[in-house]
């Protein structure tokens, strides 16, 4: 009977950290402002706390922020230089690359990034142009994330991703590849 209790409260405890998992993922809508060039880390004016609370959650978020790229719902944050707000698929995404380093999001995305022009926006705009795009891109994520999870490792850094900043990473590393 012991036993039986014990394994029925180890349960509920996964159960309930797997919840509040979820929750806080889905708390992503709520995010007013995200990293774009600081010199603090995670200090003030680098982005919502938030949002760095999700990427320290590390290989656990990845599963439900991969879940969440499709989502096109509109935050308040806006987007730097390319105009328009930040979809929590957007913001998924962005902790998602922070997460695992060189994700090939052109590949995934199926477009090609734009040489000759404005660089990254060819990300916004194939996003923004059709929900059928995110549905691909989430699609296309989540299968290069199972075809290539057992070959990912852990790196110890303080090297940010997605945003100029500088300082203590969150998470003081990040996944790869092995090489």
């Amino acid at each position: 009977m012991k036993i039986l209790t014990f394994l029925l409260s180890i349960c509920s405890s996964l159960l309930t950290a797997q919840t509040d998992l979820q929750k806080l993922v889905d708390s992503l809508k709520y995010i007013t402002d995200m990293p774009y060039i600081c010199e603090t880390g995670t200090g003030e004016g680098c982005g919502d706390r938030l949002f760095w609370k999700v990427v320290q959650q590390k290989e656990a978020a990845i599963p439900l922020l991969i879940a969440r790229l499709s989502d096109a719902t509109v935050t308040v944050a806006t987007v730097p230089n390319f105009g328009g707000q930040w979809a929590v698929g957007d913001i998924a995404y962005s902790a998602l690359s922070e997460l695992i380093l060189d994700i090939p999001t052109f590949e995934l995305l199926g477009v090609p990034f734009d040489t000759r022009g404005c660089g990254y926006c060819a990300y916004w705009r194939h996003l923004r142009k059709r929900h059928k795009n995110r549905k691909q891109f989430k699609a296309a994520v989540s299968t290069w994330y199972e075809s290539n999870k057992a070959a990912l490792v852990w790196v110890a850094s303080d090297e940010f991703q997605t945003c100029d900043c500088s300082g203590k990473h969150p998470n003081g590393g990040h996944f790869e590849l092995k090489k």
